[in-house]
């Protein structure tokens, strides 16, 4: 664990321990109850509804259908608490179930512990992530993020942090605390951009967390990660320049293409890089002087690898001026037989006659 994300912890811990004993009052509740299943309700945050049994819908989340195939209408969506049931072998916890809306009687006749602080249920469950296994860790943390009045991003970030976790609670982890950056009395959105850096940069960890974490920057609401998307894209490390880079060219955020506009005229970078660049220059967010961009550069590349990007990305492109360029790179007597056939072969779903007539004696698709 890096010395940044270390500082992090050692914060945040000071809001933890309270938490932590406030989850206690339903622990014993449920300790309590003996052997089996045990369900309870809590009060729901603003924009969670539901039908209490097959489907609930948050505003923030969008859509989460548990334990059934349909999703009612606005008509069927209650607002009401979360009822959630803990399915228990024994006393061990082996599934947790989420539901909101009308309560309804759970159908193995398990016990009801009734209504319980919305507070202390949150934490009860977000301390059982991070002590449970499996499944069940992971599915913790849903009942948590519900419910009215709850600070979740303490435990959460210890939840981000903690090696010792599996990836799957890890990775629910970072989705829910980059959602969540905002909460009053939380632990702000600057340590959490903190927090996400941190684990980029950390070797320790596996490489789809510390992808995870980057992906997660990128696709911030509002942007916030991007900037730091950009300075992590010339990154003395390779690994994270090169991940920067391929998160960068997927973007539709203006700053980020206008890094990859200036990206694809480098020569210094990495060829895996700039083919990542020129992909991205073409894609869906692409204007006509971004196609003019890649028709231009195209005589200047020295890779087939670059190449073969702009001709796939001016191929799914489409349009007069790209197909024009496209049958003139088929019929060069100058280009490899390779980069031909590919041009061929996207010409050959073109429709147009006159363009099919133009490809008779031409590499065959």
């Amino acid at each position: 664990m890096s010395a940044a994300v270390r500082s992090l912890l050692i914060g945040a811990s000071l809001v933890v321990v309270p938490l932590l004993a406030a989850a206690q009052s339903v622990d014993r509740a449920i300790a309590g109850a003996g052997a089996g299943t045990v369900q309870f309700h809590f009060a729901a945050r603003d924009g969670v509804c539901g039908n209490g049994s097959n489907f609930y819908r948050a505003s923030e989340m969008g859509y989460y259908s548990t334990y059934g195939s349909g999703m009612d209408g606005d008509d069927n969506c209650a607002r009401g608490p979360v009822r959630v049931v803990v399915v228990r072998a024994g006393t061990e916890i082996i599934r947790i179930e989420t539901y909101a809306g009308p309560i309804a009687q759970d159908a193995d006749g398990g016990k009801d512990l009734g209504a319980v602080s919305a507070r202390d249920a949150a934490n009860w469950f977000i301390t059982q992530a991070g002590t449970l296994e499996g499944r069940p860790a992971r599915d913790a943390m849903q009942p948590a993020m519900l419910a009215d009045s709850a600070v979740v991003t303490p435990q959460l970030l210890h939840l981000v942090t903690d090696q010792t976790r599996s990836r799957d609670v890890r990775s629910s982890a970072i989705s829910w605390l980059a959602r969540r950056r905002d909460e009053p009395g939380g632990v702000g959105a600057a340590t959490v951009q903190r927090t996400l850096e941190g684990i980029v940069h950390d070797h320790d960890e596996g490489e789809t967390t510390r992808r995870q974490a980057l992906s997660t920057l990128g696709n911030l609401e509002r942007g916030e990660g991007v900037p730091i998307l950009i300075a992590m894209a010339g990154d003395a490390d390779a690994w994270v320049a090169r991940q920067a880079q391929s998160s960068l060219a997927n973007s539709g955020d203006p700053r980020a293409r206008q890094y990859i506009r200036q990206s694809v005229r480098r020569s210094d970078l990495a060829e895996e890089s700039r083919t990542a660049m020129i992909r991205g220059l073409g894609n869906e967010y692409a204007v006509a002087s971004d196609y003019q961009m890649l028709r231009d550069l195209y005589p200047a590349l020295d890779s087939d690898q670059e190449r073969n990007a702009v001709i796939s990305s001016l191929a799914n492109a489409g349009g007069v001026a790209n197909t024009t360029w496209l049958l003139g790179i088929a019929k060069s007597a100058t280009e490899t037989s390779g980069r031909r056939r590919l041009a061929v072969n996207a010409l050959s779903r073109n429709d147009d006659p006159k363009i099919r007539d133009e490809l008779k004696g031409l590499i065959a698709p």
